[in-house]
């Protein structure tokens, strides 16, 4: 892959592509790169191998493809999205030498438990994409969270505690890091090795397009107008309904906008006329990722078609 296009949106299907077609005798991924001086590190230590890079933060990515460039890096690719979803949906099951994470949030409040790196989601979606053997490093200043993720990781069935080390010696310090030390504050390593065979958890289930035929005629807009605006959902699943738009071939587009404990996608419902009524589907260019928030509005869209044609 040239260089050039070694950033690659989080669309499911062109991650999942990608990165099953790729071969290397070592693969990491690591999640938060920031600026990307380890990611870049450990790829130049490693050139026979791929190291992949997710991070939400798009001034992260642009510093990080800019040393990319300077060091002529051709082994790292970056991803833009939340890594809760790409690590789990587009990277194959048992594929991966190594995770790494260094400085992540706590999320200390309660309510934002579900996006640490205990959670069993999480921790699963380890398992799955690590191969036996593979580990899974994390670096923090959070004592507490270093020790939350010493005692609950390892309660997996799949994964062992490899090691818990403070003040480690690394030879590669990361900018956080140093910033840390010099206001000496104590940093821990903790490594976690998947030491047996555990399968993903319904590998496809992120990928999926929704799509549903309905036996009634294509709706004109006006019968669309009641979803713009509409914002519905509850808890950590919302999603809201921006707007809807008709092409030269009469097929409708309906801009969605949805929200999953904080990660946001944005793509577009088509529905297409067929001459036994019409089909509502995810757009094939802006598929999003299959989440409760997606199977809501899909949901929504649905029952409106359906109302309307009784």
């Amino acid at each position: 892959m040239p260089l050039g296009e070694i950033l690659v949106k989080s669309d499911p299907h062109n991650l999942v592509s990608m990165i099953s077609g790729e071969h290397a005798p070592y693969k990491a991924v690591e999640i938060g790169f920031g600026n990307g001086e380890f990611l870049l590190q450990r790829a130049s230590e490693r050139p026979d191998g791929l190291f992949y890079g997710i991070e939400v933060s798009r001034n992260s990515i642009m510093k990080a493809m800019k040393r990319a460039k300077r060091s002529f890096s051709r082994n790292v690719r970056f991803f833009y999205g939340d890594a809760r979803f790409i690590l789990n949906e587009c990277f194959p099951e048992a594929w991966l030498d190594a995770v790494y994470m260094n400085f992540p949030c706590p999320w200390p409040k309660n309510r934002h438990a579900k996006r640490r790196v205990t959670t069993r989601y999480f921790v699963n979606s380890l398992a799955g994409v690590l191969k036996v053997g593979g580990s899974f490093e994390l670096v923090t200043d959070d004592r507490q969270y270093a020790e939350e993720a010493a005692a609950m990781i390892p309660s997996h069935p799949a994964i062992v505690i490899d090691l818990f080390e403070p003040d480690p010696l690394r030879s590669l310090r990361t900018k956080y890091e140093k910033k840390w030390l010099e206001a000496g504050k104590r940093i821990f390593l903790l490594r976690f090795i998947k030491e047996k065979p555990f399968g993903k958890k319904d590998p496809k289930k992120g990928v999926i397009g929704l799509h549903k035929s309905l036996g009634r005629p294509c709706p004109a807009l006006s019968e669309l107008a009641p979803l713009v605006g509409k914002r519905a959902g509850q808890r950590e699943a919302r999603w809201v309904f921006r707007d809807c738009f008709v092409n030269p071939s009469g097929v409708i587009l309906v801009e969605t906008l949805t929200s999953d404990e904080g990660f946001e996608q944005t793509f577009f419902f088509r529905i297409v006329p067929r001459s036994d009524g019409c089909l509502i589907k995810t757009d094939p260019a802006t598929r999003p990722f299959t989440t409760p928030s997606v199977a809501g509005a899909f949901k929504d869209v649905t029952s409106l078609l359906e109302d309307g044609a009784q």
